[in-house]
């Protein structure tokens, strides 16, 4: 038996992540653990890197999945390229 169909769900959410540096407490598990805000000055939850030439951030779903797409979100208080 097979079931088909695109369910909209963030199958990432507080899976364990890995990112290439970390900058100091702006931790990995902070790109997907479901907190949206964008500015890093007043709440530090999300990811950052050390400056590097290819930096990358991972996540382990835990099996294999089809995945239909995936949504980033930038810094909104400064710096989002």
């Amino acid at each position: 038996m097979s079931v088909s169909g695109r369910l909209d769900v963030n199958v990432a959410l507080n899976r364990t992540s890995y990112m290439s540096t970390t900058k100091g407490v702006l931790l990995a598990k902070y790109a997907n653990d479901g907190f949206n805000a964008t500015d890093i000055t007043q709440w530090p939850r999300c990811a950052k890197t050390e400056m590097e030439t290819n930096p990358w951030w991972a996540v382990d779903l835990g099996v294999a999945l089809y995945i239909w797409g995936i949504k980033f979100t930038n810094r909104g208080d400064c710096c989002g390229t």
